[in-house]
């Protein structure tokens, strides 16, 4: 009976130690999961109106703060030209937003 018991706490605090083990594995993989995109926003468009359909778009790729990258592409006739901006917080990060892209920022953040 005795070894019994002996066998149960043992297995007890094993378990102990090992939701230890994991409540960290949670905590580092929480903070690390913030930097990952995890909101979108997609706006298609037509910017010239010599052009039919709405072939170009841009899109918001943003993390929990808001922080990431807009892209643009512009599609016209002789080409499609790509662009790319920094967001921080949900805000211009060196280049001011054309229409487009603040609509899919707002799109991203969910406002």
């Amino acid at each position: 009976m005795i070894e019994l018991l002996e066998d149960h706490i043992k297995r007890v605090n094993e378990t102990g130690q090992h939701l230890g083990s994991l409540e960290e594995t949670i905590q580092i993989m929480k903070k690390t999961s913030r930097g990952y995109i995890q909101k979108l926003g997609v706006v298609r468009f037509n910017p010239y109106s010599d052009t039919g359909g709405d072939q170009s778009f841009v899109a918001a790729l943003l993390d929990t703060s808001g922080n990431g990258v807009i892209i643009s592409s512009l599609h016209g006739r002789s080409g499609t030209r790509v662009y790319g901006k920094m967001v921080r917080e949900g805000k211009e990060a060196g280049y001011p937003f054309s229409e487009e892209e603040q609509q899919a920022i707002e799109k991203a953040l969910g406002r």
